[in-house]
């Protein structure tokens, strides 16, 4: 009997468990994660090979599907995690369904649109199998379990359906089924505020995820060096691609705390949480456009001239970017008493640093691509810059 207990454990509410407080990912979560970066990788090669604000509107819900699938997941581990057979096999058969949504992504919007549909409607159910075991094994968690159960059911009938409808019926019952999707956790705030997630655990899968996605955008800069040959425009434009690249690290780790466990969903600090949560999702959007961005820049002569509309997505992506990290930044803060502090005098050479970049993309017809990527990198640097010598103030932190 007791190889049997081990062998299969019920779930447990580890939000309540005083002697997990620090609670760390385990290597089959990390497993789980590198899965989720192959089928963004996948769609960021749709993008590198189509750099156009078309393409990039077009892989917005792609991406967003892919992201809210990983946060599913995750969540569900914050609360109720545990490390026995029957969780590995369901882990492993999303992982499948994962790898399947990576196959298929490219051709989403044409040709694989009915297998990309199937493939997110079985990571789905798989989701609602795990909360509907969490709520037969833990009493108190039913009310949110049940709540969970129904919408995100109701969301994967729909995408399986979807599958038999031709597009464009088909993409109208996607957005319907991402609604639902969306607003399931949103009408269940009060639910989730008698279970919060865990207050370490689940700023530390974010923050893994995010830099998994930081080194896939070096990786990616190393290997389209690598395919063009090391020459000296392609050194220089590489190491401006990796400054930038760094200096997004350090705006996620060091400034805004991005992976810090003072975001919690407790008493008035939800919208907080919040804001930190759903800003991950632009925050990660962006870094993959840039990455893809500054391989296109990477690829072209140093006296290149951009289409200003390519010249718009590079600097949007970045503006974009250093908009989310400002966002995680200010869900550390209590705005009511740091208001005047926080948005005015200290984050306020932020902003303007923020508009300079979106303003590069006037540029984009009179200077050259190279050109373009140098300034950014200089508007970074110089964030950083910023950040040293005007750090935010202790007072103001919860």
């Amino acid at each position: 009997m007791k190889l049997k207990k081990n062998i299969i454990s019920p779930p447990i509410l580890r939000t309540a468990d005083k002697e997990d407080k620090d609670r760390h990912a385990d290597w089959l979560e990390l497993f789980f994660d590198l899965i989720f970066v192959a089928a963004i990788s996948q769609l960021a090669l749709n993008l590198s090979s189509d750099y156009s604000l078309i393409n990039f509107l077009e892989s917005i819900p792609l991406f967003f599907v892919i992201w809210w699938g990983w946060v599913g997941h995750t969540f569900y581990l914050s609360r109720f995690g545990t490390d026995d057979i029957l969780h590995r096999i369901l882990t492993m058969l999303q992982m499948i369904t994962v790898a399947a949504l990576a196959v298929n992504v490219q051709g989403a919007l044409t040709t694989s649109g009915a297998a990309f549909a199937i493939s997110y409607a079985i990571l789905r159910l798989l989701l609602v199998a795990e909360y509907y075991r969490a709520g037969r094994h833990i009493e108190q968690a039913q009310t949110l379990t049940n709540h969970y159960v129904k919408g995100f059911g109701v969301a994967a009938i729909i995408w399986i359906i979807s599958a038999f409808i031709p597009a464009p019926g088909r993409y109208l019952l996607w957005g319907l089924a991402l609604i639902i999707d969306l607003l399931t956790p949103i009408t269940a705030s009060k639910k989730q505020f008698k279970l919060p997630p865990h207050s370490t655990h689940l700023p530390e899968r974010f923050g893994l995820f995010t830099i998994i996605l930081i080194g896939e955008a070096v990786v990616s800069i190393v290997f389209r060096v690598s395919d063009l040959g090391l020459t000296f425009i392609t050194e220089i434009t590489a190491i401006m691609g990796f400054i930038i690249v760094f200096t997004i690290w350090w705006g996620y780790f060091d400034e805004s705390k991005g992976a810090s466990a003072r975001v919690q969903e407790a008493g008035n600090q939800i919208g907080k949480y919040q804001l930190w949560l759903y800003s991950h999702f632009p925050l990660l959007l962006g870094i993959v456009t840039l990455a893809a961005g500054i391989k296109h820049v990477i690829s072209l002569d140093i006296w290149y001239l951009l289409p200003p509309r390519e010249v718009w997505l590079l600097c949007s992506a970045l503006a974009i970017t250093l908009i989310s990290l400002s966002l995680i930044f200010l869900s550390s803060f209590d705005l009511k008493e740091c208001k005047s502090t926080i948005l005015l005098k200290i984050r306020l050479p932020y902003y303007i640093i923020i508009i300079l970049v979106f303003l590069t993309g006037f540029l984009g017809s009179k200077l050259p691509g190279s050109i373009i990527l140098a300034i950014l990198t200089v508007l970074c640097v110089f964030k950083i810059f910023i950040s040293l010598i005007k750090p935010p103030q202790a007072t103001c932190e919860i």
